[in-house]
């Protein structure tokens, strides 16, 4: 029995696809992202908003990196709920199940000692299990983009289809900017748990007692 859903989505996309309500299950929402921020933005583009200027497909890759350094306070209570037992059998998710939510399973892979590449595999799988809708929404957008801007910009359609692509896919280098910058910042996953996250030893104690077997 679900009891508890962790919603990573900002109050917009929430309004916009609220999350069913279930019986004898709490929804905590906790956005870990601003509505005005170049992963917003971009991300709107996708749903067929204005065209995002002066981007490119490393905004993807910058959004991980900031999810260590910028952004790392806002993940604190989600691993707060994360951390606690009390809360499973738990859900978390976000919109497309890549970013966000590809981010939260990294930090709680890496903290419970998985090897990174084994963190990598799992995030590629994306590509897989998600394969056609994935290509079905890029000719979604290369339409709408051959329809809205050829001949009305000196940008090209494959700098747009280059956003496009990194919001639809999983890529190895979004997550090793994720590692790399743990490691720059705080040298181990046991110092970014402790320091980062803010999750004490009891704590993770406890999550590791309920989460790993021997």
């Amino acid at each position: 029995q679900l009891r508890t859903i962790v919603d990573l989505r900002r109050p917009s996309e929430i309004e916009m696809y609220p999350t069913p309500s279930l019986e004898k299950v709490e929804t905590l929402n906790f956005s870990v992202s601003s509505d005005d921020n170049e992963f917003a933005i971009a991300a709107n583009f996708m749903n067929g908003e204005q065209i995002p200027t002066g981007m490119t497909g490393e905004i993807i890759e910058r959004y991980f990196k900031n999810s260590v350094n910028e952004k790392l306070d806002s993940y604190v209570p989600v691993f707060e709920t994360l951390t606690d037992p009390n809360n499973f059998p738990l859900l978390f998710h976000c919109v497309a199940g890549k970013d966000r939510t590809g981010i939260v399973s990294a930090f709680l892979l890496g903290i419970l000692n998985v090897d990174e590449s084994v963190i990598i595999e799992d995030y590629l799988l994306t590509n897989k299990l998600r394969k056609r809708e994935m290509e079905l929404k890029e000719k979604e957008i290369r339409d709408r983009l051959v329809e809205t801007i050829e001949n009305k910009t000196e940008k090209p359609i494959e700098e747009y289809m280059e956003i496009a692509k990194s919001l639809l896919y999983a890529k190895e280098n979004f997550m090793t900017s994720v590692f790399e910058e743990i490691k720059k910042k705080f040298g181990t996953w046991d110092n970014f748990r402790l320091t980062g996250l803010k999750i004490s030893d009891q704590r993770f104690n406890e999550l590791k007692n309920f989460l790993l077997t021997d």
